[in-house]
């Protein structure tokens, strides 16, 4: 038997691929994990609704198969920045122009002023050797080092992924007059009912012929990850 631990949407999806037995165990009286959503005075309030990205249509249709189509939004997605005393459009790198003057200049004399064969190993040089010194500190770096709570000289180039919008001077110039919105799902469904929705619908693949679902309060909670860890480490 596989033995879960927690009930949030890594731990329900494993339970709803894996054909073997298992034993979800859950500090909290609810399942999400993170994704909760809270109903109060008629409004939707989610905690971390911006967690599901699907890339793969086939995730995508799994999960929203089991959800009404009319309880569905297609939503245009607005991000912005308020930066100092006024809002930027999400990419930051893509929306310097919406700067004050001089800090644009700061930004676009620094983006063509970038050193051939400036080292760009990890995450934060990779910063500096693409957008060049203000772009990166005025915004990338601060914006990350918070996001990732670490140095971003731990991290490896490449560690963001999809979810990094990358652009080159071409594209960002090119912005100034034609929008092109750069930025990872640009349009997104969400259920009007909010994220547990999605959570809801990954748990009702489970049958019913075995309980998916056993509530353990802390500090039992720890005990059980401890010696499940020390299980995996003694079976390896």
């Amino acid at each position: 038997m596989d033995l879960i631990i927690g009930a949030g949407i890594s731990g329900l999806s494993y339970a709803a691929a894996t054909g073997n037995d298992y034993q979800i165990i859950e500090a909290e009286d609810q399942i999400g994990g993170y994704c909760k959503t809270i109903y109060k005075d008629g409004f939707v309030w989610d905690y971390s609704g911006h967690f599901f990205h699907f890339m793969r249509p086939e995730l995508r249709d799994y999960v929203m198969s089991r959800i009404a189509p009319d309880e569905i939004l297609t939503l245009q997605k607005h991000t912005q920045i308020l930066y100092k005393d006024r809002h930027v459009d999400f990419p930051f790198q893509m929306n310097i122009h919406q700067l004050p003057q001089e800090e644009f200049i700061d930004c676009l004399y620094d983006l063509f002023s970038i050193p051939e064969g400036a080292p760009s190993d990890t995450f934060k040089q990779m910063l500096y050797a693409k957008f060049g010194r203000s772009i990166a500190e005025k915004f990338l770096i601060p914006y990350n080092s918070k996001l990732y709570a670490t140095d971003l000289d731990r991290l490896d180039v490449d560690a963001m992924g999809r979810f990094f919008p990358y652009a080159d001077r071409e594209q960002i110039v090119r912005n100034f007059r034609h929008p092109e919105g750069h930025s990872y799902n640009a349009t997104f469904l969400y259920p009007k009912r909010g994220c547990i929705r999605i959570v809801d619908s990954v748990a009702s693949t489970y049958g019913h012929h075995r309980p998916p679902y056993a509530p353990l309060r802390p500090p039992y909670l720890h005990y059980a990850v401890a010696h499940t860890a020390l299980a995996l480490q003694c079976a390896v």
